[in-house]
This record gives C-alpha cells, sequence and structure tokens, in this order.
C-alpha cells in the first residue's frame, strides 16, 4: 500500500474552512452593525419626529387659544358696537321727542289744555286736550303745520260738554329720520 501524505492539504482545507468562517462571521458582524446603525437613524429620527410633533401640537394649543380669545374679543366687541348703535338711535329718538315737546309746549295757545299724548311720532300721535274756544283749538292746528317734526295731522273729534268745554281728539304723525 501506498502512503499519502495528506496533511498539507488537510491543513489547507482547514484554513479555507476557517477562513470562509471568519468571513460569515465578519459579515454578519458587519450586517448586525449595520442593522443597529439603522434602527439607531430610525429612532434618532423617530425622536425627531416625536419632538417636532410635540412642538407643534403646543403651537396649535397656543395659536387655538389665541384664535377663541380673538373671537371672544370680536363678540365682545360686537355686543359694545350694537350697544353703542342703540344708545346712539334712543338718544336721537329721546332728543327728536324733547325737541318735539318743546315745540308742542310753544304750538299752545293759552286758553288750550293738552290731557294727553298717546302713541309715537311714527306710529302716530293722539292728542286730546280741552278749551273754551274753537278758536284756539285752530290756532293750535295751525301751529301744528308749522312743526318740522311732523308731517300731518287730523282733528278727530270735538265735542261740546253741558258747562260749554269743548274736549278735542287730534291725531299726528311725525317725520322720518
Amino acid at each position: 500500500m501506498y502512503q499519502v501524505n495528506l496533511l498539507p492539504w488537510r491543513r489547507q482545507r482547514l484554513r479555507r474552512r476557517g477562513v470562509f468562517w471568519l468571513c460569515m462571521f465578519a459579515l454578519q458582524l458587519v450586517l448586525l452593525l449595520v442593522t443597529v446603525a439603522v434602527f439607531s437613524l430610525q429612532h434618532s429620527r423617530q425622536v425627531q419626529r416625536q419632538e417636532s410633533l410635540e412642538s407643534l401640537t403646543e403651537a396649535l394649543t397656543v395659536l387655538t387659544q389665541r384664535y377663541q380669545q380673538a373671537q371672544q374679543a370680536l363678540a365682545q366687541f360686537e355686543q359694545q358696537k350694537a350697544r353703542v348703535e342703540l344708545q346712539a338711535r334712543n338718544l336721537q329718538h329721546n332728543q327728536r321727542y324733547r325737541q318735539f315737546l318743546q315745540q308742542l309746549s310753544v304750538a299752545v295757545p293759552p286758553p288750550l289744555w293738552l290731557i294727553a299724548l298717546d302713541g309715537s311720532l311714527q306710529g302716530g300721535l293722539q292728542l286730546r286736550g280741552f278749551s273754551r274756544h274753537s278758536a284756539a283749538i285752530a290756532q293750535f292746528e295751525q301751529r301744528l303745520t308749522a312743526m318740522p317734526l311732523l308731517r300731518q295731522h287730523r282733528l278727530e273729534e270735538v265735542v261740546q260738554s253741558k258747562d260749554s268745554l269743548l274736549a278735542f281728539t287730534l291725531m299726528a304723525w311725525g317725520r322720518d329720520g
């Protein structure tokens, strides 16, 4: 039988096998490091996104509160504006009514008494009064015609009582504005 020395061949084979497994281990180590790096990068990006989301959420909360405050301020402003406009209209109405009453007091001749004033200038005023003379009622009508706040008027009724006192009812309508 022949004897063959297989030792160098076995050593080379073992060495190649060792190199192969060493390369495989190095490759696995590199893959593991790459995977860890990718996961680390993903984690840092996730943390950044979470922080960004939290800061945007805080900013949204602040802006929402400011918007609500602005809406409340606008609503208060609108209410105040409506209140001021109402007061201005009331003041204008009161001034016109006061002016009308001043003109009316000047228009009443001495022998005539007004006892009632019902209604409004826009809806129609009913003036009731007494006089002993029909000329005073006619003079009162003429003076009402000259009043700038009255658009028109008419004598509704005149009734003479037993003691010769004339009771009259007059309707008057104011001008718009």
